[in-house]
Parts: C-alpha cells; structure tokens; sequence
C-alpha cells in the first residue's frame, strides 16, 4: 500500500506509472487512487496504490479496449467523501491525431443531461414552489397544442410513459421552429399504460423549468447546480475544441452528438451537457447524500426520496423521476443493489448511484469514434461499461 495523500476531489494526483507492456503503453496509462478506510464525508482523501493493485480493474477495461468496443475510457468509483478509484485508459482521439484520456477528459454525456441536468433542475423547481411533480403537463406548458394531452402529467414525461413516441424533429427544421413544433405533438399511447424512451418528454421537461424559473435551463442550471457542487468543466454544449474534448460522433469536436439538441440552437432537456469524470463524482455524491454535499443543499432530503425511489408497476420498466432503475438495463453492473439508479448516453457514458451500498460509479467511453456504431455492436458496448463496473466493484469489496 503507498502513501496517504489528502486533497480535494479536484486536485492533481500523483502518476503512478504506465503499463510495462509496450503493445499497450498507448493503451494504459494514468493514476490508480483506492481508498480503504475513509474518512468523514466533509474530507475528500485518496489514497494511492501501485497501479499492480489496481490491475484488476485495467484487464477488464484493456480487455474491452482489445476487443474494439471503443478506443479509452475514464473509470471512477467512490463513495460519500472518497474517491475510490479514478484512472484513464487508451486513447480519447483515434483520427486525425491520436490523442491519449486524460482522467480530466471532457466528454458530451448525450442523455446522461436528463438526470444531471433537466430531472434535477425540475426537483429544484419542486423545492421552490414552482412546479409539482404530479401536475398535469399541460398546467406546467400551457402552450402545448397537441390531442389528448390532458391525462399527462409530468410524472408520466420523466417515467417515458407519456404516450409520446420517439418522434425526432431535427430533420425538418431547426431552432425555435423545431422546439416549436414539438409543442404540437400529440400521444400514441393513452398515459402511464406504455413505456417508450423519448427524448420529447426530457425536452418538455426543460422547457417546463425554463417557463416556471424564467431562465434558460443552461443557467439555472449553472446557478442552482453545477457552481454551488464545484462542477466548474461541467456546462451545455458546444465547447471548444481542445485536446481535453473527447471526439463523441458529432460532426465537430466540441459540437452536440445528439442531432435535435444540436439542432435546437440552445441548450434543451435531453442532450448536450459535457463533463469529467471528477464533476460527476461531485454529483453523484450529492445524491449519495440525499441532496446535500457538505454544507450546499441542491434539493430537499423528501424531494429527492421521490425522485429516486421506482414509480412504475410490472410490466413496465422501474424509472424514478427521469432516472433508470430497470435491473435488466444492459450498462448495469450485476453487483449494485437493487435500489441503485443511472443513466446512460449514447455517447458511451454510464453513471449509477446506489444508495444501499453507498457507491458511486462513473464509466466514460468514446464509443462513437472513429465512427459511429448501432445494433448488436452499440448492445455489447453498453455491455462492456457493465463489465467494467463490475470488475471495479469486485475489487473494491462490493
């Protein structure tokens, strides 16, 4: 075991060394951090070990990396108060130029927005006194246009059990044309008897934010969640392009994967935040605190009991308010908990937050570069995040 070092979350670590295998010195490289005994939650430590100790956590991504599921990844675990793990891996950029991930590296999270973002800047909205969960939807958007709108509330837009099928709007027009558009759609399905993902519900859900706060939902977020957590890399999208950005499958570095998020013209509910890993863990161990990170209260201990706990009877799948809880989801680790909640983006990402075993685990990949992928291949990369969580929560005892 190496030397306790203690430092923010946000700090520099020490490098602990590349692996010696020089087919993958391109492959493998960055910092191992284990925490074994942590201490209270308002100090953020790591301690370090020799990167042999943390091998069995780079066979499982190497592995994956090996099989060309995508080229590097960004790993984290922790738990409140510790960062367990944190370690980069492969490269974040195969064309034009390789380019080695970085444990800082800047990742467009696509859908991972939804519950970062949007189902939390709906809960502080709840907090305030501005919006209710079990509202009708239409009392939240009362220029919605479309039929048979009256029975969905916006319990059942962040269960995706509104009706509303997965229509996309970006290839007709663009801008508040489009966001206009959308306010015309109608259900297919009578509410909260059909479970159908819809990237419609997340943007109505933003958009309630935006009337009920009067701020564009890209700065009340910036303002009541990503500044008071210290998430200071963490912002809607695009951003310039850098060496930090990881290449997601968008046109352009730095640009919006997700074509309707792009395509919007401002930032919207489904799509379009970029982060790190680190950022992340500053969330995630917000929700592991129940809304609270040391002395910052981002939402009410009740309101986030109810965003987080399964709203949907069998058959269909257990959603919280905009987070997925489903056990058979493909990204999910086999060693969480069944109260454990997450998200994944289409970019490669992976978060989940378990509140019974108290950890956190944050899996980013690249896998749309060099080129985007879908059907069997897109299954098996989401499965391969799942590997590799598993493989840290083994070795770190859970």
């Amino acid at each position: 075991m190496g030397k306790t070092t203690s430092r923010s979350l946000r700090g520099s670590a020490c490098f602990f060394g590349r692996c010696s295998a020089a087919t993958r010195s391109a492959l493998l490289f960055g910092f191992g951090l284990v925490l074994l005994i942590g201490p209270p939650a308002t100090a953020w430590s790591q301690q370090a070990v020799s990167s042999a100790a943390t091998e069995p956590i780079a066979r499982a991504v190497l592995m994956e990396i090996d099989a060309g599921l995508f080229p590097g990844a960004v790993v984290l675990v922790g738990r409140r108060g510790d960062v367990l793990y944190h370690e980069a891996f492969g490269l974040a950029q195969v064309v034009p130029d390789q380019v080695k991930m970085q444990r800082d590296s800047l990742f467009g999270l696509a859908s991972v927005t939804k519950v970062v973002a949007t189902g939390t800047a709906f809960g502080i909205c709840v907090d305030d006194g501005l919006l209710d969960f079990a509202m009708p939807v239409r009392d939240a958007l009362p220029e919605l246009r479309g039929e048979g709108i009256d029975a969905v509330t916006v319990r059942h837009l962040a269960t995706h059990t509104s009706g509303f099928a997965n229509t996309k709007y970006h290839g007709r027009v663009e801008g508040e044309a489009m966001l206009e558009m959308m306010l015309g759609a109608s259900p297919q399905w009578t509410a909260g008897t059909h479970y159908e993902y819809c990237c419609l519900n997340m943007i109505l859900l933003g958009r309630a934010v935006e009337r009920a706060s009067g701020k564009r939902l890209d700065v009340f977020c910036r303002e009541r969640i990503f500044e008071p957590l210290g998430m200071h890399d963490t912002a809607f999208g695009p951003v310039p392009p850098s060496p930090r950005v990881v290449p997601s499958g968008a046109p352009k570095l730095g640009e919006i994967e997700d074509g309707q998020a792009r395509a919007a013209g401002r930032p919207v509910g489904n799509a379009g935040l970029f982060s790190t890993a680190a950022d992340l863990a500053r969330f995630a161990e917000m929700m592991l605190g129940e809304g609270r990170l040391g002395d910052t209260i981002v939402l009410r201990r009740a309101t986030h009991e109810k965003m987080t706990r399964n709203l949907l009877a069998p058959p269909l799948p257990a959603r919280g308010f905009c987070w997925e809880m489903d056990l058979q989801a493909s990204h999910r680790p086999k060693r969480l908990s069944p109260s454990a909640y997450g998200h994944s983006g289409h970019t490669g990402q992976s978060l989940w937050i378990d509140p019974e075993k108290q950890v956190y685990l944050i899996v980013l990949t690249n896998r749309n570069h060099p080129k985007m992928v879908g059907g069997d291949r897109k299954l098996q990369q989401y499965q391969a995040r799942a590997r590799i969580g598993d493989a840290a929560l083994e070795f770190l005892g859970y």
